[in-house]
């Protein structure tokens, strides 16, 4: 059935990435209902050759029916090129179109293709062809998806994306065009907009803002962000959304398209290094560059975060610096800079060895833990895991090695109050209003996360000071 006055139909007119008037984007947000059926692994995107029927009533996409398209029957015409050429004049704009979609869902486990499924498969559609008015609805508008309340995926549902209203020509029309498109089929996926990423930077990377204040091709990103459309707010759900996060429950797991980053240390060159010295890297990906790591002797240094991204999304290649802390023992180091994009796609530089210093001869001159091998100050890998005994930080795999009241123990940061901050057997102790490290549950007893009856323990923190905290912030997070 129809949308009906219960609706709540959302709209946010923003500037064209082409900067000729205005574009709009709407969601219609359906009355609360029975929760849809998880959202179909096969996507199918179409481009109405020869033009399509939509007719308006209860959402099915097996019979191209929506409760967004205006009662009775509505002819969208056919996806057309920035020359206005449809059919096989077309198939080269469409086609970049389609790569660019299949690319944005590429870590996800679904299908996008502009073949209808066969054998009774479940889809979600999405229409890239057309105009707004064509299915009654005001001219500017460049997308349309349903929405539901709880922000469930729904199936068999059509979102719109209004391919021949899109502005601009060449890379940037088929960039603005898979924007379109992957933000209104992520909408029936149950996201929400997004303004802000809770690092502070703009969103204006991810598919699902509204924001223009940069450009190129847009990727669902892992990171957290509050949702909106022009300012910030709460997400439908509540709290922040993260694009990868909410895609891969409903979903799965895919493998991602885009290559891992590139990346290669431009200076120093091999030979002598002066203490405190710099690394010059440059480094680059498709999807962007989320951060860049300096690995002296098999153990993280220093991180950099990936380049800003401007109106024509990240450089690619950008140039990063990182310097060596005065910690750093003398000898000779293997310099090895890594490159992540936002997946955790990885890449190492080839290994620049230097030497700062006089070669170590024994562990002596070297920091607490580490070993002295051919004039190389290195800690072997991590094996520590939470609750093992420890005396530094570097011989655990979170980087994280906590004295407390009794003993001293491989520890990772958790969410005071949360019902699984820690393993069975850890209590969550706070170190500040909100955060806490995971220990080993003391004599007194007491459930996971709880600080109750531990002000001995919670009392820990003042007797370490702020360092070790500051230490577990450099430690790269393990994978999901």
């Amino acid at each position: 059935m129809r949308i009906g006055l219960s609706a709540v139909i959302l709209v946010s007119l923003v500037g064209a990435a082409s900067a000729e008037g205005q574009r709009a984007t709407v969601e219609r947000v359906r009355p609360p209902g029975p929760i849809p059926a998880a959202g179909a692994h096969y996507l199918y995107l179409n481009r109405c050759t020869g033009g399509c029927t939509v007719i308006g009533g209860a959402d099915d996409a097996r019979s191209l029916t929506s409760s967004i398209a205006a009662p009775g029957s509505n002819h969208m015409t056919e996806f057309a090129n920035d020359t206005g050429g449809t059919g096989t004049a077309a198939d080269a704009a469409w086609n970049a179109i389609l790569t660019c979609v299949q690319e944005v869902y590429s870590p996800f486990g679904i299908t996008v293709s502009d073949q209808l499924p066969t054998n009774g498969v479940s889809f979600t559609e999405g229409i890239v062809a057309g105009n707004p008015t064509e299915i009654g609805l005001p001219d500017g508008y460049l997308g349309v998806g349903v929405v539901y309340p709880d922000c469930s995926p729904s199936d068999n549902i059509i979102s719109f994306s209004f391919a021949n209203h899109e502005n601009g020509t060449g890379l940037s029309r088929t960039y603005d065009t898979c924007w379109t498109v992957a933000q209104e089929t992520a909408h029936s996926f149950g996201l929400d907009h997004e303004y802000q990423f809770t690092d502070g930077q703009s969103a204006c990377s991810d598919p699902m803002t509204y924001r223009t204040d940069c450009g190129g091709q847009k990727f669902f990103r892992n990171k957290p962000a509050a949702c909106g459309e022009n300012v910030a707010r709460t997400c439908k759900c509540g709290g922040v959304q993260n694009s990868v996060v909410k895609l891969t429950e409903v979903l799965g797991a895919g493998t991602s398209s885009i290559a891992a980053p590139t990346v290669s240390i431009v200076t120093p060159a091999a030979g002598t290094v002066a203490a405190g010295f710099s690394v010059h890297a440059s480094a680059g990906s498709r999807r962007g560059v989320a951060k860049v790591e300096m690995w002296l002797n098999g153990h993280a240094w220093a991180t950099a975060p990936g380049a800003a991204f401007g109106q024509s999304g990240q450089a690619n290649p950008s140039d990063y610096t990182l310097t060596a802390p005065a910690t750093v023992p003398g000898g000779v180091i293997d310099l090895v800079v890594k490159a992540y994009d936002d997946l955790d796609l990885e890449t190492d530089s080839t290994t620049v060895t230097v030497q700062m210093g006089a070669p170590c001869a024994t562990a002596d001159s070297c920091l607490t833990g580490q070993k002295c091998e051919a004039g190389k100050c290195f800690w072997d890998a991590p094996v520590g895991v939470l609750g093992d005994a420890c005396t530094y930080n570097e011989f655990c795999v979170t980087g994280m090695c906590q004295q407390s009241d009794i003993g001293q123990y491989c520890t990772q940061n958790c969410v005071v109050g949360s019902s699984d901050g820690c393993p069975a057997k850890f209590d969550c102790i706070a170190t500040s209003d909100t955060g806490g490290v995971c220990l080993p549950q003391d004599q007194s007893g007491g459930g996971c996360c709880s600080v109750e009856g531990h002000e001995s323990n919670r009392s820990i923190w003042a007797h370490l000071g702020l360092g070790m905290f500051a230490l577990g912030f450099i430690v790269r997070k393990r994978r999901r």
